[in-house]
């Protein structure tokens, strides 16, 4: 892990205006800066960042329009802050939106100083808004931010105003049920004629035909249920899907023979007919991270039924964040929140979030 030398540590006070006036908070270079904010971001976050990583993940997303603020040291020239928004195309109510996931928030450990009205980190959230929604010549879709803060920060960003809790994100882990409690359900849809097929990790097989007319069908789906069409969410397309998880700087680790890090399933009904699909991960747990399924009960269920258990042996199978009747529910210490537009759009109902949705899985 990188950390700061000796002879670059930040020497300097953390409270009160004298420190505030020794600070700029900018837009991030991408040309200059990249080096310097994954060096801050091994510090702050003990994990690996590479230039590479950091690039897919801001610039090279469907939307392409991420945007990160940073804090410069202006004695040093040493960047101590940032915070990131990764952009990409959404809908709501069947109008388009842009979906912006804050995250990568991190102060260097030196300059940390509290969440009051003149502390770093109210600084730097208040120029990163600033740069969200500053006027532009040409009108954009609308912008929606939010983030996946941990239970504290969550906690502590509705008390002081920068966050909107939307839900408390929840694991469930399927359990063993008999066929007699599948009855109303199995009566419309046979399990017998419901399979799912792995797709290969390739851009062929993530083909643009099935997957953008699986999406259009959700769409339309949702029109019929009017709380889940007012919710803001991600535009789960082919595109969207080939960025997300095949084109992901590890979707192929180092050392694990070439195998795949997310899988593609397709759900099909009488070997013919596309129904959804999920994604999932194995490594380091077996999780579902995504999923575009029909509407309704039993869906969720019946897909995570017919999934093959997954090559690593654990008791508890598959989580995921589906939730349904068949399965005990986990909350997780992530809070999904909306970030201030301004304003909130408390009217608006949350998305059921997937675990691919953050910036975490």
């Amino acid at each position: 892990m990188k950390t700061c030398s000796p002879e670059h540590a930040l020497q300097m006070p953390c409270n009160g205006a004298a420190a505030n006036d020794s600070f700029r908070f900018r837009r991030l270079c991408q040309q200059t800066d990249l080096p310097a904010v994954c060096e801050l971001f091994e510090t702050v976050f003990r994990q690996p960042m590479t230039p590479n990583h950091w690039q897919w993940k801001y610039s090279q997303a469907p939307a392409g329009g991420g945007f990160n603020v940073v804090v410069e040291h202006i004695p040093t020239g040493r960047l101590v802050g940032h915070m990131g928004v990764i952009v990409v195309p959404g809908e709501r109510a069947g109008e388009a939106l842009r979906m912006g996931q804050v995250c990568d928030v991190m102060l260097h450990p030196e300059v940390r100083s509290g969440i009051g009205p003149r502390s770093i980190y109210q600084r730097m959230n208040n120029a990163l808004r600033d740069l969200a929604h500053a006027p532009l010549q040409e009108p954009q879709t609308p912008l929606f931010m939010y983030g996946f803060p941990g239970q504290r920060p969550a906690t502590l960003g509705e008390r002081i105003g920068v966050y909107r809790p939307l839900q408390i994100c929840t694991e469930y882990h399927s359990v063993n049920v008999p066929p007699s409690a599948w009855s109303s359900f199995w009566k419309k849809h046979d399990p017998r004629r419901l399979q799912i097929q792995a797709q290969p990790a390739t851009a062929h097989a993530w083909s643009d035909t099935c997957l953008n007319a699986l999406w259009q069908r959700h769409r339309a789906q949702l029109a019929a249920h009017p709380q889940a069409y007012a919710a803001p969410r991600i535009t789960k397309n082919a595109a969207y899907l080939r960025w997300r998880y095949l084109r992901h700087p590890q979707q192929f680790p180092a050392g694990e023979g070439g195998v795949a890090r997310y899988t593609l399933w397709l759900l099909w009904r009488y070997r013919q007919t596309p129904l959804g699909w999920l994604v999932t991960r194995e490594q380091p747990q077996p999780v579902v991270v995504d999923s575009c399924l029909p509407p309704g009960s039993g869906w969720a269920a019946a897909a995570l039924r017919a999934l093959p258990p997954p090559a690593t042996s654990t008791p508890s199978g598959w989580v995921s964040w589906l939730g349904h009747a068949h399965a005990t529910a986990k909350p997780t210490p992530i809070h999904a929140a909306e970030v201030p537009g301004p304003p909130f759009h408390a009217h608006w109902p949350s998305s059921n979030f997937q675990p691919g949705d953050t910036d975490v899985f």
